[in-house]
């Protein structure tokens, strides 16, 4: 079962779609995948849909951290080098398209779930599907 769609409004919308780039962060700042984040999330925990937005980035790169930390740990067996290669290819794209694709979808008003994090963080209460977040 899906669940109804939330909007954001549009004087959210901007901050929202900059939440899901910040995530990118880490590419330029060392630790700004996840600092940038929590800071946002910091800063904006009054607004409900920016706040969970920020969590989720935070997961995200929690996750593909942790995903490459342990896939390199396959190093060691030589036979498994092309498969961590192609694992790290697909996880790198992954990482940049989900913040990229989130994004547009908050600059469109839609609410983005990553599907890598799952249901958590969950809607806060003030999110009702298909009405504005206030």
């Amino acid at each position: 079962m899906t669940q109804p769609a939330v909007t954001i409004q549009p004087t959210d919308r901007t901050l929202a779609a900059l939440t899901h780039l910040s995530g990118l962060s880490g590419y330029v700042i060392p630790f700004g995948g996840v600092l940038v984040p929590i800071i946002i999330w910091v800063v904006k925990s009054d607004v409900p849909v920016i706040a969970s937005i920020a969590k989720q980035a935070v997961i995200l790169n929690v996750v593909v951290f942790l995903l490459f930390v342990v896939t390199a740990a396959l190093w060691i067996t030589v036979i498994l080098i092309p498969i961590v290669i192609l694992f790290w290819i697909a996880l790198g794209i992954v990482a940049v398209a989900l913040p990229i694709i989130g994004a547009i979808k908050a600059n469109q008003g839609e609410y983005y779930r990553y599907p890598v994090v799952g249901s958590y963080p969950a809607a806060a209460p003030s999110m009702t599907p298909n009405n504005p977040i206030q």
